[in-house]
């Protein structure tokens, strides 16, 4: 098994900064806290590559309304992509949903997403906690769809968008369980299952122990400031690293 990962959403340029400075392995980079997080600014994105020698993958989400996007949205996500991509972008975070016709829950939209994947140029993508919007039981099913998108990763707090994961402990390891489960004969590899939603150095090891998930994904935030914390950081590292002895990178 892999040694696991820490990557923290930065709103910011001072916050990821700290982040790396407190030992993270991995940066997503957007902004707006208060949304939940919208598209990177390129800006920001081209001086923190001239800075941080850690991944940094980008955000890729036009507005807060939804998961659902129009063509316009659409549109302009495609050109964010682009432009992101040209400034240095490790990698891409987003999601779209649509409904399904049977019965009206949230689905994957393959044909969109594929296309987003295909314009990142073999940059590994992430869907991100839309996912906590698909019922259970349509898991299996989003899996296989993700995968045929071509998506490195899902990032998921394991219930409904806004709970936390220390509270969705049950799910997340029926998650990682269905996740493997989905690709037995490795013609679909499994998608890296990113735990979010309140992990902190209080919780990241009992989330690592009792899922065995391999990448934890935290805002790192204790203030009211919405600036990551380098030492929050630096104690959750040293909490995975400890829970994981002995693992290889």
């Amino acid at each position: 098994m892999e040694k696991p990962l820490l990557e923290i959403a930065c709103f910011d340029e001072e916050s990821a900064v700290n982040a790396a400075k407190g030992g993270a392995d991995r940066i997503e980079l957007c902004q707006d806290y208060v949304s939940g997080g919208l598209s990177a600014d390129a800006t920001v994105l081209a001086s923190l590559k001239s800075r941080l020698s850690i991944p940094i993958f980008a955000m890729i989400r036009p507005h807060a309304r939804s998961f659902y996007y129009d063509d316009v949205d659409f549109e302009e996500m495609k050109a964010t992509l682009e432009n992101l991509k040209s400034v240095g972008a490790d990698g891409f975070v987003f999601g779209i949903l649509q409904q399904s016709k049977q019965d009206q829950s949230n689905e994957i939209d393959i044909k969109r997403n594929t296309q987003l994947v295909q314009l990142a140029d073999g940059r590994p993508c992430t869907f991100h906690r839309a996912f906590d919007l698909i019922p259970e039981s349509r898991w299996n099913t989003s899996l296989s769809d993700l995968n045929k998108c071509g998506f490195s990763s899902i990032l998921t707090s394991g219930g409904f968008a806004g709970n936390k994961a220390e509270d969705n402990i049950s799910a997340l390891s029926r998650l990682f369980r269905c996740n493997l489960s989905s690709s037995p004969d490795l013609k679909n590899r499994a998608i890296n299952v990113i735990v979010g939603g309140g992990v902190r150095s209080t919780n990241v090891r009992r989330l690592w122990e009792e899922t065995r998930c391999r990448i934890f994904h935290s805002s790192a935030i204790i203030g009211d400031d919405h600036i990551v914390s380098k030492e929050e950081v630096s104690e959750m590292k040293d909490a995975i690293d400890k829970a994981s002895g002995g693992l290889q990178d």
